[in-house]
C-alpha cells in the first residue's frame, strides 16, 4: 500500500530540500548502530550515507520498481552492507523477527492513513532499547513540498502517536531539521 500524496518530485530537487548530514547526527544514527531499517528507500538519499555511518548493515523496503533500482544504484559500494527489498511493510510487515533491529528510520512516511500500523512495526522490530528516529514536514504552507496541510502532521500528533505506540521519547520538543522538517528520536521501552 503506497503512503498517499507519496509522488517523488526530480531527485535533485527532492535531495535539495533535505541536510541529509544534519539529519543523520541529530537523529544519532552512528557506528553504535549494528542493524538499520529504512522504512522507504525513496532515491536512497539516506540509504549509502547511514551505511557510511553505521557498523553492520541497512536493510531498506520500498514498493516502487524505480525508486528501488535508483536506490541500489546508488548504493552499489556499499554492496555488502546495504539490503534494498522490494515489499508492501505497511500491507505485510517487514518479514523481520521481533526485538532484532537497533534502528529504524521513519523519514517522511507517517502521513499514511494509519500511521500506527508504521510505528507498531517499528516497535516490533526494535530490541529493547532500540531507537527510531522520526522526521516529517515542518507544518507549514510555504514549505516547497510535503503532503497537503490536511493530511501533514503537526508535532504534537507524531509525538503522540509514538506514545501510544509504547515509545518513549528522547526529548520533549521535536528536534529543528532545517531547512523544512521537524524531527523526534524514539527509543523502544
Amino acid at each position: 500500500m503506497k503512503v498517499r500524496d507519496s509522488g517523488m518530485p526530480d531527485q535533485a530537487y527532492w535531495e535539495s530540500l533535505l541536510d541529509v548530514t544534519l539529519i543523520l547526527d541529530k537523529l544519532e544514527i552512528n557506528d553504535q548502530i549494528d542493524s538499520l531499517v529504512e522504512f522507504g528507500a525513496g532515491y536512497g538519499t539516506f540509504t549509502s550515507p547511514s551505511a557510511e555511518r553505521i557498523q553492520g548493515n541497512v536493510i531498506s523496503f520500498d514498493i516502487e520498481d524505480q525508486m528501488i533500482e535508483i536506490a541500489t544504484t546508488r548504493t552499489a559500494s556499499h554492496k555488502s552492507k546495504v539490503n534494498i527489498i522490494k515489499r508492501d511493510f505497511i500491507a505485510d510487515g517487514t518479514g523481520l523477527d521481533d526485538n532484532s533491529v537497533d534502528y529504524v528510520m521513519l523519514f517522511n512516511i507517517l502521513h499514511h492513513i494509519n500511521p500506527l500500523e508504521i510505528l507498531n512495526e517499528t516497535y516490533r522490530i526494535l530490541k529493547t532499547g532500540g531507537k527510531a528516529g522520526i522526521i516529517h514536514w515542518n507544518y507549514d504552507p510555504t514549505t516547497p513540498r510535503g503532503p497537503n496541510l490536511d493530511i501533514r502532521q503537526k508535532p504534537e500528533q507524531i509525538k503522540q502517536w509514538a506514545i501510544n505506540a509504547g515509545f518513549n521519547l528522547k526529548a520533549d520538543k521535536p528536534i529543528d531539521l532545517p531547512p523544512y522538517h521537524y524531527g523526534f528520536l524514539v527509543y523502544k521501552r
